[in-house]
């Protein structure tokens, strides 16, 4: 064979080799799209959705027996190819993403109606979702929470460390099955208990980017609301809210602080005790999710409607056998039965409910314990690197309050840029 005859036919091979390649690979983009499992429709709600939502498993753990972790992916309305990728976590912990997906900050917002209480209720489009500037991954997390499972029941006995390494390991997996958005900003979110699981996986995230052996996020902060972060400095809060909010008594707050030494909570001097039995009994019918509000019956920003107050005696009347009142019935029963529905788990693509158990808001199967009992290390080390960093906190919320939010920053001990003061929004007072 001459030279010429020989270098076109190593070309005729390169091609066909090439060719061969590219089919490959187009086979494997389409066969990565087709395991996507796109949502065409939202259980109870009548119209189109407002951008591309997807749902399904991300399966973690390195071999059998492995924990199958539940999303809901919704686009960004905006610009979903370069908009941000937002991962949010709920509190508990053990408690369903779907309180952020229909309650919260998603797309969605779950309406009840307090005379038909056998209703399944309507989905109404929020106009504030955070899907307007960003698309959102709301993940069941961990194992045994909403729509997620685990092949064996002792992986429901969990804790902080467990929780982060499996949220790690689907967050590598997801952005395999979603590479086209490996290069968006990323960033996690949550409120009142993932404020212990977001700064871990924050770091857990950043150790891994640095270390360069599995895929390179490109992650840029976290945002937490009203945030579990010291153990010592949330459970020692409430006292000092309660009396700057008026609840209790300047001499009952003298009392306390006299007799507990400013540490209301394991201590057991008697007189702190005593105190302490009595602070407690003022404040137990307040509502310690939202002081201004009836159980359950809270928003962003506001309370149950004054006409669902007024419906209280025909609820009684109708409800028989309930386990939850009028003002835990849209907030607990409706999105209970409307998630368990057959039909529901087909268009959110959930397994059977005999394959993932009950979809509860808030999982009664979970056996959690909390073992990182301090994260302001941790927000340290995220910061110093130039991870951003954004807390806000309500001020109506007693279980961890603004207080305790102030208290552990000072921790930080970073400078202050500016100073305390009122912001607005459109003229209106905010905060």
């Amino acid at each position: 064979m001459s030279p010429s005859s020989l270098i076109s036919t190593m070309h005729s091979i390169l091609e066909v080799l090439l060719l061969s390649l590219l089919l490959l690979l187009l086979l494997l983009t389409k066969a990565t799209k087709a395991s996507r499992t796109e949502v065409k429709k939202f259980p109870g709600f009548d119209g189109e959705l407002p951008s591309k939502h997807y749902a399904g498993y991300i399966t973690v753990g390195s071999e059998f027996p492995r924990r199958h972790i539940y999303y809901y992916f919704a686009l960004s309305e905006r610009n979903p190819i370069e908009d941000p990728i937002t991962l949010w976590i709920n509190g508990g912990p053990g408690c369903s993403a779907f309180s952020g997906l229909v309650q919260l900050m998603g797309p969605f917002k779950i309406m009840d109606n307090p005379i038909h209480v056998k209703d399944l209720g309507m989905i109404k489009r929020n106009p504030f979702s955070w899907t307007k500037v960003s698309s959102i991954i709301f993940v069941d997390s961990p194992a045994g929470t909403g729509y997620s499972y685990a092949d064996k029941e002792e992986d429901y006995v969990t804790d902080d460390t467990k929780t982060v390494l499996d949220l790690y390991d689907f967050i590598i997996n997801w952005f395999s099955k979603y590479s086209e958005f490996i290069l968006n900003p990323f960033y996690l979110a949550g409120c009142s208990y993932s404020g212990v699981v977001v700064p871990m996986l924050a770091q857990e995230i950043m150790n891994g980017n640095e270390e360069g052996i599995r895929t390179k996020l490109n992650f840029k902060g976290y945002s937490l609301g009203n945030a579990a972060i010291d153990i010592n400095i949330e459970n020692n809060a409430a006292v000092t809210y309660a009396y700057q909010l008026g609840l209790i008594s300047d001499e009952l707050y003298k009392n306390l602080a006299s007799s507990c030494g400013g540490k209301y909570w394991d201590n057991d001097h008697p007189e702190c005790l005593r105190n302490l039995e009595n602070f407690h009994m003022l404040t137990k019918d307040v509502n310690k999710e939202h002081i201004l509000c009836a159980p359950c019956q809270y928003g962003l920003e506001t309370c149950m409607e004054t006409t669902g107050y007024e419906s209280t005696k025909m609820f009684d009347t109708l409800s028989e056998g309930e386990n939850y009142d009028i003002y835990c019935h849209s907030f607990e029963v409706t999105p209970q039965r409307l998630f368990n529905l057959r039909t529901t788990r087909e268009d959110l693509h959930a397994k059977p409910i005999e394959v993932s158990g009950p979809w509860e808001r808030c999982s009664k199967r979970i056996q959690y314990q909390r073992n990182v009992l301090s994260l302001t290390q941790y927000h340290l080390n995220l910061t110093s690197k130039g991870c951003r960093a954004f807390f806000y906190s309500g001020d109506h919320d007693m279980i961890l309050p603004y207080t305790a939010t102030l208290e552990w920053i000072k921790t930080l001990n970073y400078s202050e840029i500016e100073k305390w003061h009122p912001w607005f929004v459109d003229d209106r007072i905010a905060g």
